[in-house]
């Protein structure tokens, strides 16, 4: 839709909802429960417009006292009483029966008012109560001449000669009568959008759900709502929304080396596919993040490449100290931009929070190349296993749409031997490549080995190489090498099992006949 002909609201992620905004000549319902926000999003809805926007706006509140309502959007940052003293702001308080024969007068001194401002937003919290002006003889109607209807449209066309963007608010009862306007208000509305607050595993979870809105297209389902002091409301997509794209799927050949250790490049095929996504495997203690760390660097240091850092698990200063200790300056790279880190506490993690603070780094930053250390804790961190594997996928997804190269680290339960890769849910048909960190016992000690298991469009290795973790990072041993006087993996066969058998080479006659 083109830019003229829509309204923009001005709210964080809300005009992305609505896919730039709302037709101008739509009248907007925003319906709730108590304490889902209702006030909040008309206030900020007006505030938006007169900040953002240069369109000036009226509040019209039959409950709220303005200096409870300025009092409330301070905390947001927002300062309304200065608003008001620009003449950019009317705040009205007033009761329903008045603004009705208000609107319905010849010489409304809210429409002169709001023709005098210049105003172009009015907001009126509490739409319900109108239903005291349709009152006849204390019965409620909700249809016919004089029924709260009538009133509302009447109350709707003013508003529209008036050429004024409408925001209606409406809470959400179990009473009779609210259930009535409530029906009647989102009939008349040509945007209806609701609000929800639930508890959820004693946590508060806010939601937003566009219901309609005619003339538009828009993202469908229930989508995360924050309320953030200092900011006001933030709205995020959800994560298992399908990816707006109007491209074909790209594809890169430009193979790259993964954390510039010749020998794991050759295991792969030669290197890694720009826009591939790896699976890391193994146990914990098997250098999972050391590797993650190690294709960062890699890549911002030697292939130009800006890379990200995901990490639910460890403090961005604990990775950074860990890496100090083999040798790894992370900070370097953290300093100059090459490399960023993003942290999410796994406790009441909101997974479209987090997917969009993920899709804003790396749109902000260029990022190529991304790291997901733990995939584990997004298992135990969100209840829903359904939400997550969206979540994986969504990723990978997007990852692929921008040909960024993405590793995936995961800890298995398994010690010795793999019943499977990732036991919530197959992904060998979903990534690219699998990488197998292992713990082989052999004798009385425990030595470590790489797999790679499979490499999409590669024509990888499937030899199982030892490798150490000493100062730089991860290093494979050649085939040959001992460590320990302990004979080298080559001479077993079995690694991957829990009991790898040693090869016993026959001896051959000196004259064979």
């Amino acid at each position: 839709m083109a830019s003229d002909k829509v309204v923009q609201t001005g709210i964080s992620g809300l005009d992305a909802l609505l896919l730039g905004g709302i037709p101008n000549s739509n009248v907007i319902l925003v319906e709730g429960t108590t304490g889902s926000g209702k006030t909040l999003l008309g206030t900020e809805f007006i505030y938006r417009g007169i900040t953002q926007f240069n369109e000036p706006g009226i509040i019209v509140v039959f409950e709220v006292s303005p200096d409870k309502l300025i009092r409330d959007a301070a905390a947001m940052g927002w300062d309304l009483a200065e608003l008001q003293e620009q003449r950019k702001l009317q705040i009205i308080f007033t009761s329903p029966s008045v603004l009705d024969q208000e609107l319905q007068a010849v010489d409304s001194l809210l429409l002169e008012t709001a023709s005098e401002m210049g105003a172009r937003r009015i907001f009126i919290d509490g739409v319900g109560l109108l239903r005291r002006a349709s009152t006849t003889g204390g019965a409620f109607m909700a249809a016919g001449p004089g029924s709260y209807r009538e009133v509302l449209q009447q109350l709707v066309e003013g508003l529209s000669r008036a050429h004024l963007t409408t925001m209606l608010s409406h809470e959400i009862g179990s009473y009779p009568d609210t259930l009535l306007t409530l029906e009647a208000t989102g009939a008349l509305a040509d945007t209806v959008i609701r609000l929800r607050r639930t508890l959820f595993n004693r946590r508060v979870l806010r939601s937003i759900e566009i219901v309609k809105s005619r003339g538009q297209d828009y993202d469908n389902g229930e989508h995360a709502l924050e309320i953030v002091s200092g900011k006001g409301l933030q709205m995020f997509r959800r994560v298992q929304a399908p990816l707006r794209l109007t491209l074909d799927q790209p594809t890169s050949k430009a193979r790259r080396s993964a954390i510039g250790v010749e020998a794991l490049d050759t295991l792969l095929g030669g290197g890694i596919l720009d826009g591939s996504t790896t699976m890391v495997v193994g146990l914990s203690g098997v250098g999972k993040t050391v590797l993650g760390t190690q294709i960062l660097r890699q890549g911002a240091i030697n292939l130009n490449l800006k890379g990200l850092l995901i990490s639910l698990d460890e403090h961005p200063a604990q990775i950074v100290r860990n890496a100090e200790t083999i040798g790894l300056d992370l900070q370097a790279q953290i300093d100059d931009g090459t490399i960023h880190v993003l942290f999410d506490s796994p406790q009441e993690l909101n997974i479209d929070v987090h997917f969009s603070k993920i899709v804003r780094t790396i749109e902000e930053h260029n990022i190529q190349r991304m790291v997901i250390d733990g995939m584990t804790s997004y298992s135990t961190a969100l209840v829903d296993q359904g939400v997550y594997r969206d979540f994986f996928h969504a990723l990978v997804a997007y990852s692929k749409h921008r040909l960024m190269t993405t590793f995936f680290s995961y800890e298995n339960p398994e010690f010795l031997g793999l019943s499977s890769f990732m036991p919530d849910f197959p992904v060998s048909s979903i990534v690219d490549n699998i990488i197998l960190l292992s713990l082989v016992e052999i004798n009385s000690s425990l030595r470590r080995c790489l797999t790679v298991v499979k490499s999409r469009g590669s024509k990888h290795e499937f030899d199982s190489r030892e490798y150490v973790i000493g100062q730089g990072g991860i290093s494979l041993l050649p085939f040959d090498e001992q460590v320990a006087s302990v004979q080298p993996l080559s001479n077993y066969s079995g690694i991957l099992s829990r009991a790898p058998s040693r090869l016993t080479v026959p001896h051959l006659p000196l004259n064979p006949i």
